[in-house]
């Protein structure tokens, strides 16, 4: 990826016993048994989604998007991938922490992180994206300030609806809201 704030690879401090986690850039050895494990989890492991087409995409060349590996020490922890730009700001196209470090400030340390960055680069949104089934992650994005903002319906699978959802960053809203 060229343009935008995100860098290579970064540092994200984190509470408790983690100390920190690290960003770096998603290598091709890491990237089937990363989606192996991804696609175990719900809510891929729900919509049966392919394990071969999880890798396809970790490990996809991809100017506009930057793929990380998250490691606490050395051990690999989940996956990012972010696509900037995309609809004035930048899109958390995948957050998938390993059960293990659920629930430990992982994905909220990401968050700020990808919002700092966003705000550098002046973004006026972020964006994500994530199945309805998956309640535990819509109210996670929820309690960091996204709100829905459209339905996708059978975007990853049929009979599976995914929900965009958009923190906006910049400037006064205008117009009405629902």
């Amino acid at each position: 990826m060229t343009s935008g704030p995100f860098p290579a690879a970064a540092d994200l401090a984190l509470d408790g016993d983690l100390g920190r986690a690290t960003l770096r850039p998603l290598g091709p050895e890491a990237c089937g048994p990363l989606a192996r494990a991804i696609v175990a989890m719900p809510p891929w492991s729900v919509m049966g989604y392919p394990a071969a087409a999880m890798t396809r995409f970790l490990s996809s060349a991809d100017g506009g998007a930057r793929r990380y590996l998250i490691e606490i020490g050395s051990k690999p922890a989940g996956a990012a991938s972010i696509r900037y730009p995309w609809l004035r700001g930048p899109y958390l196209e995948l957050l998938a922490l390993l059960p293990e470090f659920q629930n430990r400030g992982i994905g909220a340390a990401l968050l700020a992180w990808f919002e700092r960055e966003a705000l550098r680069d002046e973004a006026r949104n972020l964006w994500v994206c994530a199945s309805r089934l998956n309640a535990r992650g819509l109210r996670f994005y929820g309690r960091h300030g996204f709100e829905e903002a459209a339905t996708l319906h059978d975007l990853l699978a049929d009979g599976f609806d995914e929900i965009l959802l958009r923190k906006f960053l910049l400037g006064p809203r205008v117009g009405p809201r629902d």
